[in-house]
């Protein structure tokens, strides 16, 4: 993957069948620049060097008309694999390390630290992402062995990424790598990812036939692509 800087950010080149144009995709977790296959190297970064000033003022617009980033708060409902979790903050047991763990329906906060902690909100967040994705982690295993046989493929590596515009990836060397926020989904959604995924070693496409591979292993698929389009955004927000 060949990627640029430009100031501060990081652009992904992407290179495409486009016909003499190119066009600038930013998303939360990436920014890149679409542009015609046929551009050389020196032609896509002289193109990066001339529309500098125009290319950063649209990095700008897009990041500043992305929502906001939702602030956990005590109180505030979780998912936990389709089933609600109340959050809650512990501010009384004594702790070495703000901890986070799961506790009858609650997920525990635990804030009384040995020592004060510069940024509580940040730490915290950070405690309750690793705890999705270790959540994550155990379910997919045993999962994407047994998906991975039905299918017939091997994913030679598999990993947790903080995505904020799609549920998974595949790539045609075989890693296959899952949004955390898959945690918050029902465990049958869960697995169409996982299938949708794999899928993708077979077919690295959309074609009529991808999607009919998917359908035979995952037949209600439908209904768990609708799930992730109506309950997507407020997963994506946190």
């Amino acid at each position: 993957m060949q990627t640029l800087q430009l100031d501060t950010e990081t652009i992904e080149v992407v290179k495409t069948t486009r016909r003499g144009s190119i066009a600038l995709k930013v998303e939360p977790d990436r920014i890149a620049l679409m542009v015609p296959k046929q551009f050389s190297d020196a032609t896509i970064e002289s193109l990066i060097e001339n529309e500098r000033d125009w290319l950063l003022q649209q990095i700008r617009q897009h990041q500043a008309e992305m929502p906001k980033r939702l602030l956990l708060k005590n109180g505030h409902e979780l998912l936990l694999f389709g089933e609600k979790v109340l959050f809650k903050e512990d501010h009384h047991t004594p702790v070495k390390t703000l901890s986070v763990a799961l506790d009858g329906a609650h997920l525990m906060a635990y804030m009384k630290t040995a020592r004060a902690l510069k940024d509580p909100q940040a730490t915290q967040r950070k405690k309750v992402v690793q705890f999705f994705s270790e959540q994550l982690q155990t379910y997919l295993e045993p999962r994407l062995q047994m998906f991975a046989e039905q299918i017939g493929v091997q994913p030679t590596e598999v990993t947790i990424r903080n995505y904020k515009s799609r549920w998974g990836s595949c790539y045609t060397d075989g890693r296959v790598q899952f949004n955390w926020r898959l945690a918050m989904a029902p465990k049958a959604v869960v697995d169409y990812v996982i299938q949708h995924e794999l899928c993708h070693l077979i077919h690295p496409n959309h074609s009529a036939d991808y999607w009919a591979l998917v359908a035979r292993h995952c037949p209600d698929f439908e209904t768990h692509k609708q799930w992730l389009k109506d309950n997507g955004a407020a997963l994506i927000a946190f």
